[in-house]
């Protein structure tokens, strides 16, 4: 029984790390995508004042 627990335990640890990593990558790309949609913005409103 502690055998099958300890692997059960196992596999919900290493689906949280596989969740987690998951979110993280999430985070990073829509932060990404935020500055540079920022950067074009700020681009755009300088050509306009220029």
């Amino acid at each position: 029984m502690t055998i099958q627990l300890d692997a059960a335990r196992a596999t919900i640890d290493e689906r949280l790390w596989e969740a987690e990593k998951y979110r993280l990558a999430r985070a990073l790309r829509l932060k990404n995508r935020a500055e540079r949609a920022t950067r074009q913005v700020r681009q755009t409103l300088t050509n306009l004042t220029a």
